[in-house]
């Protein structure tokens, strides 16, 4: 995805988060998404997991955490998707 803009891989996030039916084909993208350094496709990243219906908990969980270590921006974001996966685990 890396010759895509922005606005496309975001789409691409978001069409994944509500229709994908392999959450562990979506959850991998998302993991490999958020070594992006694009800030932009890294917040939109950490928003997938809490929409996946299977969900590897201990395999996601390490990373949003790095990601604020990468983009403090994002530490609310990442707040927040970390405490929805909480409310569905």
């Amino acid at each position: 995805m890396s010759n895509k803009t922005d606005a496309q891989v975001v789409a691409a996030l978001v069409a994944m988060g509500f229709n994908e039916r392999d959450g562990r084909g979506a959850q991998n993208a998302c993991l490999a998404l958020f070594d992006s350094e694009r800030e932009t496709i890294v917040a939109s990243a950490v928003t997938v997991p809490p929409l996946l219906d299977e969900l590897e908990i201990d395999a996601v969980l390490p990373a949003p955490r790095h990601v604020t270590r990468r983009f403090p921006s994002l530490q609310r974001t990442v707040a927040d998707a970390l405490a929805e996966m909480a409310h569905a685990a």
